[in-house]
């Protein structure tokens, strides 16, 4: 019961916070551009994935 109280008071404390988002309205964010540095980090990340994922192949293939 004490579980109860405790969902049901989280949710009257998000009442006004509803309602605050329902009165200013919605603006979408503007999306920002990607950076140099972002997309060099990116293409590491998916070379380094497929990378570990042939590893993983050569691992299994030899059991």
């Amino acid at each position: 019961m004490k579980l109860f109280y405790m969902v049901m008071g989280f949710m009257a404390g998000l009442l006004p916070l509803s309602a605050m988002a329902a009165v200013s309205g919605y603006q979408r964010p503007v999306p920002q551009p990607q950076s140099a540095t972002a997309e060099l980090w990116f293409g590491l990340a998916t070379v380094m994935l497929v990378v570990s994922l042939y590893i993983v192949h050569r691992v299994v293939k030899g059991r």
